[in-house]
């Protein structure tokens, strides 16, 4: 299973909030140690694979949601 699959199944299962931060996904434990959390969001091109994420800084905190509609 992917980074991004285990992290997508934490937010179905509930165990990770659907707006969530680099500390909800530690917290669920789901190591992240290449910051790869970063690397799904769409700010960053690529792939459709790889933009499945909004992020939105909040008073310094990054916080992320699924794009639900790379899902459909």
């Amino acid at each position: 299973m992917t980074f991004i699959e285990k992290l997508r199944l934490e937010v179905r299962e509930n165990r990770i909030p659907s707006i969530f931060t680099k500390s909800d996904v530690s917290g669920a434990g789901i190591d992240d140690p290449n910051n790869n959390l970063s690397n799904y969001d769409k700010k960053n091109i690529g792939s459709l694979n790889k933009k499945v994420l909004v992020s939105k800084e909040i008073s310094g905190d990054m916080y992320y949601t699924f794009d639900e509609k790379i899902f459909d």
